[in-house]
C-alpha cells in the first residue's frame, strides 16, 4: 500500500493538498490584480513594478495557504477531542476558523501582510452579510408563516405557495434587499471619500481617485481626453 493509499497518512495528505491549493488560487488571483493595479496606477521602472507583483501574488498565496493549514489541523485535531468529537462537526469548523483567522488574519502577530488579510476578510464579509441576511428571511418565512395575497387577490400562506412562487416571492425580497444594500454601500463610500478619503482601503482609495477626481486635468486634443 502506498503512501497516497494509506488511510495512516490521508490528514496529512488533505492538509498539504489545501495548502497547495492555497497557493495556487491565491497565485493566480493576486497576480493578475496586482499586474492590473502595476500597469495603470503606478509608473518607473518595470523590473521594481515586477519585483511588486510577485511580491504581492507570493503574500496572498502566503495567507490563504497557511489559513488552510492550520484550519485543516484545527478540524483534525478537534474532530478526535473526546468533547467534541465527529458529531460536532459545525461547531468543529466554526473554531477552526476563529482560531485559523486569529493567528493569519486578525494582525495578532503581524506576521502576514495587513493589506491582504484586510481586503480578504473584507471581501468576506460582505458573502457573509448576504448570507446570513438569506439565511434570516428563509428562517422568517418558514417559521412564522407570513400571509401573501396571490393573483386572485385570495390570502394564502407562506408554506401553501407552490415551490415555484416561493422561490420567485424569495428573490424578489432579495432583489428589493440588494437595491437597499448597494444604494446606502455607495452613498456612505462616496461620502467617506469626500469627508476622510484615508479610512479607506488604499487600493479603493486610488482606484477612486483614478476615476472621479478629474476637474485638475486638462486635454489639448480627443486623443489625450480618451488616453490613445
Amino acid at each position: 500500500m502506498s503512501i497516497l493509499t494509506n488511510p495512516l497518512y490521508r490528514p496529512l495528505l488533505e492538509i498539504i493538498r489545501s495548502a497547495r491549493n492555497g497557493v495556487v488560487y491565491g497565485g493566480k488571483i493576486r497576480f493578475s490584480h496586482a499586474l492590473v493595479i502595476n500597469l495603470l496606477y503606478r509608473s518607473g521602472p518595470p523590473f521594481p513594478r515586477l519585483k511588486q507583483v510577485l511580491e504581492a501574488t507570493k503574500n496572498h498565496a502566503e495567507v490563504l495557504a497557511s489559513f488552510a493549514v492550520i484550519y485543516k489541523i484545527c478540524c483534525k485535531v478537534l474532530a478526535n477531542d473526546a468533547l467534541l468529537g465527529p458529531k460536532n462537526s459545525r461547531l468543529i469548523k466554526f473554531l477552526a476558523g476563529a482560531f485559523g483567522s486569529w493567528i493569519v488574519y486578525s494582525q495578532h502577530f503581524n506576521y502576514f501582510h495587513p493589506g491582504i488579510t484586510h481586503q480578504i476578510t473584507l471581501y468576506c464579509f460582505s458573502r457573509v452579510l448576504i448570507a446570513v441576511g438569506k439565511m434570516a428571511l428563509d428562517s422568517y418565512l418558514g417559521n412564522f408563516q407570513p400571509q401573501f395575497k396571490n393573483y386572485t387577490g385570495d390570502i394564502i400562506l407562506y408554506d401553501n405557495l407552490t415551490t415555484n412562487q416561493q422561490k420567485k416571492l424569495k428573490q424578489a425580497i432579495y432583489n428589493k434587499s440588494w437595491k437597499y444594500f448597494a444604494v446606502l454601500t455607495w452613498a456612505l463610500v462616496m461620502l467617506i471619500y469626500d469627508y476622510q478619503p484615508q479610512y479607506l482601503q488604499s487600493s479603493l482609495r486610488h482606484s477612486m481617485a483614478y476615476i472621479y477626481d478629474v476637474e485638475m486635468e486638462t486635454w489639448g486634443s480627443w486623443r489625450e481626453l480618451f488616453g490613445i
